[in-house]
């Protein structure tokens, strides 16, 4: 089972990877302004949606071989994936939409959070990194 929480660990690391690096940034190039907000709220639910999926089915495999510490970090990885669906999602939307119709206040709100979001992002990320490299640790 081990090995099965490690591919899925893994597979979570280059799904982060592959929408950061090549998704979020090319939707941009690719479609117009609106076209891009539109097809990235479906996208980005899906995207956190998957990665608390996958991270928590892997923490609880970990969980099930008795490495409570790789257990550990993918309830975080997992718990800021939900937080990321459920909390930052539906705000930063609520933001967007306040910042199209010219409220200056949104603006601020909508940087910030996106920022928050960048940075859970980058944490999972870092943490999934090393929970797959130190496995003698870990």
């Amino acid at each position: 089972m081990e090995v099965l929480a490690n591919i899925l660990a893994a597979g979570t690391l280059f799904i982060m990877l592959f929408f950061s690096i090549s998704v979020a940034r090319n939707v941009h190039k690719a479609l117009d302004k609106e076209n891009a907000g539109i097809l990235l709220r479906i996208l980005f639910p899906e995207y956190f949606f998957w990665g608390f999926i996958f991270s928590l089915i892997s923490g609880l495999l970990y969980l099930f071989e008795g490495n409570t510490i790789r257990f550990l970090v993918m309830l975080i990885i997992a718990s800021m994936a939900a937080f990321s669906r459920y909390y930052l999602v539906t705000r930063i939307n609520k933001n967007r939409d306040l910042m199209m119709q010219g409220n200056p206040k949104a603006v601020k709100e909508f940087s910030s959070l996106h920022k928050i979001s960048v940075s859970i992002n980058v944490i999972q990320i870092i943490l999934l990194l090393i929970l797959l490299t130190y496995s003698t640790i870990i």
